[in-house]
């Protein structure tokens, strides 16, 4: 009998929980109310016949259906707190003002007869004149409503999408299609966004280039050593990459962030990256013990005519950027080999700043590493 009742009450429990709005919604904070919603995905449509559109992929957050669902239901929520009434898309195209979609654009499209609104799922904008299929969009959104008043009140606005995005790079020609390649792998970092790709490179900016290296071949966020050693840099970039074991200090306490990088140096912080992704139990203390085992994974290719000038600790490195086709020689020698240009030997190369890593090379070998290594 025991066992027959428990079973009757399992199924009546069952049946309760799938009849909508029987379960009663919690009362939601003002926290819930600020929640914005989460966009997913953001499209341009084309009919063909010069109806072009923007479509977005729109999630509700779980406490937001809840207060959603308790203002439905409890007339004494909706007059204290006010009501989540639609969903506000806000746009820019090309790099024009935002614009607001012409209404809430939760209310255009229902689930079903009874116009119950749609909160997660696919959206439509208007036809819009301006829009074309290569433009740049960028897209947020956030909730709307009123309280029994009429006092507006909105939620935080989502995540930001961008599609199409242009980035006018100061660099090379030669260099403008692997640079494209590296925006769109996300492996520049925002402070060489607006810079001079042209230029020499710091240590404290390849250092944010290599932690975008380790964030594309790992699928994780890096994050900043807990305590920062160095009195002459606070950069967030920096710290992560000292976390990761990648770069160090010039001293126990200074980075020297703004001095510049030459192309051994540049191979050697990029091989790290790869040791600390491919071997187990890798740290910067412990990389003599793993020479045998990280020279397992290239064979040595023909020596560059300048090998002599490559100094001890960056050979490995320099040898295993070129075996894997990811930095590449600088010329060629009297005699028509390949020389690297691993680092200033004379004084009128250090006048000219002849082995000097630039922006746009440290960005490309980024480029080859998470596409020949990843």
């Amino acid at each position: 009998m025991t066992k027959r009742i428990f079973s009757i009450l399992l199924v009546l429990l069952l049946a309760l929980a799938l009849v909508p709005g029987t379960l009663a919604a919690t009362v939601p904070t003002e926290a819930d109310l600020k929640t914005p919603p989460v966009i997913s995905n953001l499209e341009i449509h084309d009919d063909g016949e010069g109806c072009v559109w923007l479509e977005v992929t729109v999630e509700t957050p779980a406490n937001v259906l809840n207060a959603i669902d308790y203002y439905e239901n409890h007339e004494l929520g909706y007059n204290q707190a006010g009501y989540i009434g639609g969903i506000e898309l806000q746009y820019s195209i090309d790099g024009g003002e935002w614009q607001e979609s012409g209404l809430n654009i939760a209310w255009r499209y229902y689930e079903d007869a009874d116009e119950t609104p749609v909160w997660n799922g696919i959206h439509e904008t208007y036809y819009l004149d301006e829009l074309h299929v290569e433009s740049e969009v960028k897209a947020h959104a956030r909730y709307t409503g009123a309280d029994a008043d009429g006092n507006l009140r909105y939620s935080d606005w989502s995540n930001m999408l961008t599609l199409n995005e242009k980035v006018d790079f100061v660099a090379s020609d030669w260099a403008l299609p692997e640079l494209a390649e590296a925006d769109a792998l996300g492996l520049i970092p925002d402070a060489l966004r607006q810079a001079d790709l042209t230029k020499p490179i710091t240590r404290a900016e390849f250092a944010a280039v290599s932690v975008k290296v380790f964030e594309a071949l790992t699928f994780t966020k890096a994050t900043p050593v807990a305590v920062n050693p160095f009195t002459d840099t606070a950069d967030p970039e920096v710290l992560k990459a000292l976390n990761l074991g990648i770069t160090n200090g010039m001293s126990a306490t200074t980075f020297e962030p703004d001095r510049l990088l030459n192309r051994e140096q540049a191979a050697t912080m990029l091989t790290r990256v790869f040791k600390k992704v491919n071997l187990s139990g890798w740290t910067l203390e412990t990389d003599g013990s793993f020479n045998e085992q990280f020279r397992g994974f290239f064979t040595m290719p023909e020596l560059f005519g300048d090998d002599a000038n490559i100094s001890a600790w960056a050979k490995d490195s320099v040898y295993f950027m070129a075996a894997n086709g990811i930095i590449k020689g600088m010329g060629s020698d009297e005699n028509g080999k390949p020389t690297f240009a691993p680092k200033d030997v004379t004084e009128s190369q250090k006048a000219v700043g002849y082995a000097n890593a630039t922006r746009q090379q440290a960005l490309l070998i980024a480029v080859r590493m998470v596409k020949n290594l990843g």
